[in-house]
């Protein structure tokens, strides 16, 4: 747009902005003077109505003329009302007058609703003289309605004073509006004038001032356009076409002499023309090197102007992005680095910062946008310079993407598990270090919470490590759900996860409740079945868990560590699914724990093991068989009982290779009774652990080790507990086949001690089942203990299954069991574990 027309419409607006609210003010100024008027109108047209109405009056009561039906007309409100209805014939504009009242003796005189809000502001404002305000009648016309008071005088009581006193043809006509008072307001004198004799009026004046102002400031705008651009809009005209032969051509011209003041700006603009057209020359050199060093760079380079647009791009960033130059260059940088990737103050502000921003003049990472959709990680060091009073930028770019993945996977090897993306030991002990300072500063207690899956050895040999891998990721996701975010959960090795609880509480008591709380919600959590795969679902999980608080720097990391470890240990001495704290004694009792650990190792090799028998009877109290129980004979003079070394050797995994001892001795020994009439059918029954049935090769190991002896398969009994076949009934039952289809016979051990005994029962082919002794002990005194070893008689009975009470000691006991049909019997009321001399003397001596 050129200059004459910007100062032309400048001067024009200014106009008509000036021009539209001096006319609004005339407009309204008009309009005030003619309600002005209007009102003054009213107020002389109400007072010749009054004065006449008052006058007529006095001269009507005191010409004694008499008031009767033909003379009752004359009264002046009977007359104004006669005269208001006869005005229309004489003036048809809508214009009306009339006395009326809200309590009226001539229904013609009965206000309406303006007249009636009129009366009611008289009566609320008494000393208000009139009342003057426009309205929208029923025909949707505006009026406006003028209204005065007419107040009770003493003259109006002749007629509206007390009844009794009226004149008879006033009481004989009417029967209201009588016991006024002076100063009762009887009614008010209304005026209503169409508002169309003011908008009319304002109309015409408007109308005539209107087209007077416009003609004459029409005529004052154009001279003083005129006088513009003369003196102003043709010598900047001038300048201004140099100017834009400088922008349009880079050697530019000079502009011709100017005239006036602008004269002395024109030789600065030729002077100013003659140095650019100098500096260009020496630009162009300069632009040339730059585009052939900047074209061969292998990173990107992008340079965009102040506004964030693409103005130039190397291959490089064709590389990076993978756009062709053309659709690089005019498109903003937010196309192939978004906002929301690039610093606070950039995305908020674009490139309009100038060289102050903090982000020019550095190396910075950010994210960049490949034409096919994915990110790119991109190290750019951005700079600007000033040019032709603009700002441009040049962005340095480097594809980092590579290099950022192969960072993230070293730190994820450095610090995560891979199995299950969990910290592993070596992030844990650098948040323990962490929580250690934070305990030092707030005096608050953390707890260290190690958790070890009970029998995973047994499910990774009987099911494979990647069933068992699959269990351990199921249980991270499962404990990540229980902890909160704060909260540390890393897995330290195998089947071990190591849980850090910061800031639990300053008292210790609260906070050992805390971490037991916490313990105690995770075990129950890991109850839930899991559903690992098609031939492992349903599997129930149990966990032992270790607590140990710490507080403060008294202990190293290393020693937290250790307490937690110790707490495991105890908890799994204890039968496992358990949770212990730690404390001094937990540090004793696994100081003697290693020590039987450690001598188990060479009780084998060192040949300390002997195998006891305990018989087994019928109901004549002959012996069919005897049951091998493991002892170590660490010393001539110390027997080290099976509680203590048992779950030791359980834990430590010993007991696979003891319990192959145990099998083999036995089978050697039914060997030797082969050769005898008398024990050639006697059996032999060995006890099994879990551990070493679970293994997937069980079943091959007691074949070998049968025909590596010759020992008969129908003399030897296994005896399994619940935990062994209830953690994969499927598979157990799959080995008990097998092994039955070879001769061997099956004990359930320590039947109704388990929480799923008889709903597994049915499914599982035992040839016998071993009531526990716990039952058999108060059976005789104890009504619930009776019941149940009735029901289990009752039960085996009903499947066909053979039963045997083992812990019969008194007489009283076993005749409760035989009057309930139990045939078989173990206890010391027949004979304690002995060496097998000791049984030979006592069972077979010939």
């Amino acid at each position: 747009m050129s200059l004459s027309r910007k100062v032309l419409f400048a001067v024009l607006a200014v106009f008509i902005v000036g021009f539209f609210i001096l006319q609004y003010a005339s407009y309204i100024f008009i309009q005030q003077e003619s309600e002005q008027e209007l009102l003054d109108s009213a107020e002389r047209i109400r007072a010749v109505l009054m004065a006449t109405r008052r006058v007529y009056h006095h001269q009507f009561l005191e010409s004694g003329v008499p008031l009767n039906d033909k003379t009752l007309g004359f009264l002046p409100a009977h007359a104004l009302g006669l005269i208001s209805k006869d005005i229309p014939n004489w003036l048809n504009s809508g214009f009306s007058f009339d006395n009326v009242s809200d309590i009226p003796r001539n229904p013609d005189h009965a206000a309406d609703a303006v007249e009636q809000a009129a009366i009611k502001f008289f009566r609320a404002h008494p000393k208000e003289p009139r009342r003057f305000v426009p309205y929208i009648n029923e025909q949707g016309k505006r009026f406006y309605h003028y209204a005065r008071p007419i107040w009770i005088e003493p003259y109006c009581l002749n007629c509206h004073g007390s009844k009794a006193t009226a004149p008879e043809t006033i009481r004989a006509h009417y029967d209201s509006a009588y016991d006024y008072n002076v100063g009762d307001l009887r009614g008010i004198v209304s005026i209503k004038i169409p508002g169309s004799i003011i908008e009319r009026r304002v109309q015409r004046i408007f109308n005539m001032q209107f087209w007077w102002v416009l003609g004459s400031g029409t005529l004052l705008l154009l001279c003083i356009f005129l006088l513009i651009k003369r003196n102003v809009i043709l010598p900047i005209t001038r300048l201004r076409s140099g100017i834009d032969s400088l922008g349009s051509d880079l050697s530019g011209h000079s502009v011709e002499p100017l005239p006036g003041e602008f004269n002395h700006i024109g030789k600065a603009f030729n002077l100013m023309v003659a140095r650019i057209n100098a500096k260009e020359a020496a630009l162009k050199d300069s632009e040339s090197k730059f585009r052939t060093l900047v074209a061969a760079a292998q990173d990107g380079v992008l340079q965009t102007n102040q506004f964030g647009e693409v103005i130039f791009c190397n291959h490089g960033a064709e590389a990076i992005f993978g756009y062709p130059e053309p659709e690089i260059v005019g498109q903003s940088l937010s196309k192939l680095i978004p906002s929301r990737y690039l610093p606070q103050n950039f995305a908020a502000q674009g490139l309009k910062l100038g060289r102050s921003a903090s982000y020019v003049g550095r190396i910075s990472e950010v994210i960049g946008m490949h034409r096919d959709g994915h990110e790119i990680q991109i190290e750019m060091a951005l700079n600007s310079w000033q040019q032709q009073g603009e700002t441009y930028y040049v962005a340095v770019m480097r594809d980092i993407t590579e290099r950022k993945l192969a960072e993230e996977r070293i730190r994820t090897l450095a610090f995560y598990d891979p199995l299950t993306e969990l910290p592993n030991r070596r992030l844990l002990l650098e948040r323990l270090k962490i929580a250690r300072s934070n305990s030092v500063r707030s005096g608050r207690f953390g707890a260290l919470l190690m958790l070890d899956l009970d029998n995973f050895k047994l499910l990774n040999d009987t099911h494979g490590h990647s069933v068992g891998d699959h269990l351990l990721v199921a249980i991270a996701h499962r404990l990540l759900e229980v902890l909160p975010k704060q909260d540390t959960l890393a897995r330290i090795g195998g089947d071990e996860f190591v849980i850090l609880l910061e800031g639990l509480a300053t008292s210790e008591v609260e906070a050992v409740a805390k971490a037991l709380a916490t313990a105690n919600e995770i075990r129950m959590q890991l109850q839930y079945p899991f559903d690992i795969e098609a031939s492992l679902n349903g599997y129930l999980a149990t966990v032992s868990i270790g607590v140990s608080l710490f507080c403060g720097d008294g202990i190293s990391v290393d020693e937290m560590m250790s307490h937690a470890d110790m707490a495991l240990n105890k908890a799994k001495l204890n039968g496992r699914n358990n949770i212990q704290c730690f404390d001094a004694s937990i540090q004793r009792q696994l100081s003697q724990r290693s020590e039987i650990e450690n001598a188990l190792k060479h009780a084998l090799q060192q040949q300390e093991f002997r195998l006891f028998y305990q018989p087994q009877v019928d109901e004549q109290g002959r012996i069919f068989g005897v049951e091998a129980l493991l002892r170590w004979q660490k010393t001539p003079d110390e027997l080290i009982p099976p509680d203590l070394f048992i779950p030791v050797a359980e834990e430590s995994g010993l007991i696979t290779g003891i319990g192959h001892w145990v099998l083999k001795q036995a089978c050697q020994q039914l060997v030797i009774w082969q050769r005898s009439s008398l024990t050639q059918d006697i059996s032999i029954s060995v006890n099994v652990s879990a551990r070493q049935f679970l293994r997937s090769k069980f079943a091959d190991e007691v074949l070998s080790v049968l025909s590596e002896t010759g020992a008969r398969a129908d003399r030897l009994k296994l005896e399994l507990t619940e935990s062994a076949v209830l953690q994969d009934v499927e598979a157990s039952k799959q080995k008990i086949l097998q092994l039955k289809a070879a001769g061997l016979t099956f004990s359930l051990d320590d039947f109704g001690t388990g929480y799923s005994s008889l709903s597994y029962l049915k499914q599982l082919p035992v040839d016998q089942v071993k009531i526990d002794r716990s039952f058999v002990k108060d059976v005789t005194e104890d009504e619930g203990d009776s019941a149940i070893v009735q029901a289990i008689l009752a039960m085996c009975n009903t499947l066909a299954i053979e039963t045997i009470a083992e812990g019969v000691e008194t007489q009283a006991q076993l005749e409760f069991l035989q009057q309930h049909d139990c045939c078989r019997f173990q206890g010391y009321l027949f004979g304690r574990p002995v060496p097998m001399n000791e049984l030979m003397d006592r069972f077979f001596k010939v």
